[in-house]
Order: C-alpha cells, then sequence, then structure tokens
C-alpha cells in the first residue's frame, strides 16, 4: 500500500534525536545536508498524521522502487505553470515507469506540497551520493533539470540532498 504523506522537520542533531526516542514505532530517518547546504532533517514515511510541531507536508502523488532510507537523499522542488506542470507531471511519470533506471537510485517518490498544490517534488533515493551527482549529471534526468525550467521566473526551482545520519544509541 502507497503511503499518502511524508513529513519532514528541521532542526538541531540534538532536538531530532529526541523526537525519534519519543516516538520508536515510526517511521523516521535522520539526514544531514549535503553540500554546502547546512542542517538536519528529520523525515517521518510513516505516512500517518505529522507528528512534529512543524512541519512540511508533502502528498505523495506516485511512488516507484522500494523504501530505502538508509543512504542518500535528493529533493528537486519546482512551481511550474499550469501547462509546464502537466508535461512534468507526463515526463515524471515516464521516468518512473521506465525500468531503466539510474544506477543506485532505490526509490522516487513524485510529491506536492501539502500548502501549494502546485508544486511539483522529485524525492529521490540513492544508495549514495556520488550516484545521484551521476543521474544529475547525464540526461536521464533532463526532463527536471535546471535549465527547462531557468526563464520561468516563477518556477522557483530548488535542488538539496541530505545524506542519512546514524545517531548514537
Amino acid at each position: 500500500m502507497m503511503i499518502s504523506q511524508i513529513s519532514v522537520t528541521f532542526g538541531s542533531q540534538a532536538i531530532l534525536e529526541q523526537i525519534m526516542y519519543k516516538y520508536p514505532e515510526r517511521n523516521l530517518a535522520l539526514f544531514s545536508a549535503a553540500g554546502n547546504a547546512h542542517g538536519m532533517q528529520l523525515v517521518d514515511y510513516s505516512g500517518l498524521d505529522s507528528i512534529f510541531t512543524s512541519p512540511v507536508v508533502y502528498r505523495v502523488n506516485a511512488h516507484a522502487g522500494t523504501d530505502d532510507w538508509t543512504h542518500y537523499i535528493d529533493y528537486i522542488e519546482v512551481n511550474p505553470g499550469k501547462e509546464q506542470r502537466q508535461v512534468l507531471d507526463a515526463q515524471v511519470s515516464n521516468f518512473m515507469s521506465n525500468p531503466a533506471t539510474p544506477k543506485g537510485l532505490t526509490g522516487v517518490y513524485y510529491l506536492t506540497a501539502a500548502n501549494n498544490s502546485d508544486s511539483r517534488i522529485l524525492l529521490t533515493l540513492w544508495n549514495d551520493h556520488y550516484d545521484c551527482l551521476q543521474w544529475e549529471d547525464g540526461t536521464q534526468n533532463a526532463f527536471i533539470a535546471y535549465d527547462n525550467f531557468k526563464n520561468d521566473l516563477g518556477a522557483d526551482y530548488h535542488e538539496v540532498g541530505y545524506q542519512r545520519f546514524q545517531p548514537k544509541a
């Protein structure tokens, strides 16, 4: 059964680990920002209502692959205009149904922000950061590449990746 939502919150390692220990029955994964980004992110992929005080909630529109949240995740968020959104939706559907997945890709979620139904977020799950970088440099991601949206000032293109962080027991 596909989950209907993913919730995310941000904060310090100590605060996010407290939440993890308080809710051991939830599917929670702690991530540290990769690259030049800073901060920690706690992802609740249980599909249940958010337990976070200040959550960012995403509705799951489609899912492919497995739920392997153990390594690296990458978000590409864009707010395309209506026509471009329809094209993007079709292209993402084609990508998600293509059996020839990029090396290291374990799962894909296609999301919308709960507070903005025009947003589109491609959340990809990877074996490692390098595999994601290889995909971004290749042609398989052309449908969601920045170049498609750079002339649309309202698109607000944003990409960020996170490395799984294992708290000390």
